[in-house]
């Protein structure tokens, strides 16, 4: 199960949960709670690893695309090599291969940068996600916390009312 369904399950929890009478407390299975919580941690090293493959992915593309430019201008080289004997052939030669350079440079920058712009949003993607996770488990362990806190000092003023009668 992915990170924000859980979340989105934890969440329900908590809505679901019984009031506290004459507070804004919830009381919550522990157990429901845990087992959620646990459940989170566990998806997180599985979104952890698809970035890390994303990124991978991006390096190799990056690579790619420098192999293919670099195979485009060793074509080049190759064509106004073999061309250079006649000199009107050269001159239409050499202006070919210039614009299989050019060519083949702007296609290996576009592909550079098109994988960085793909990588970055997919990373900053990934970074909402894991901040929006733990800005939703602080909130859920303070709210716990809270909670049973505030249970405790009820509680303990139930107990010092009775014992007062």
């Amino acid at each position: 199960m992915d990170t924000r369904k859980l979340l989105e399950e934890l969440e329900n929890v908590i809505n679901n949960a019984s009031d506290v009478p004459f507070t804004n407390k919830k009381m919550v299975d522990k157990d429901e709670v845990e087992r959620l919580i646990d459940a989170i941690n566990q998806s997180l090293p599985n979104e952890l690893e698809s970035a890390r493959r994303i990124v991978a992915d991006k390096e190799r593309i990056m690579l790619d695309a420098e192999k293919k430019a670099e195979d485009n201008i060793a074509q080049a080289k190759d064509y106004i090599a073999r061309i250079t004997e006649e000199s009107e052939l050269v001159k239409q030669s050499q202006e070919r291969a210039n614009e299989i350079i050019t060519s083949a440079n702007k296609s290996a920058e576009e592909l550079r940068t098109s994988s960085v712009t793909y990588a970055t949003d997919v990373l900053k993607y990934v970074e909402t996600n894991m901040e929006n996770v733990l800005d939703s488990l602080k909130k859920n362990r303070q709210s716990l916390i809270d909670s049973n806190s505030a249970s405790v000092r009820q509680q303990e003023q139930e107990n010092q009312d009775g014992s007062r009668k």
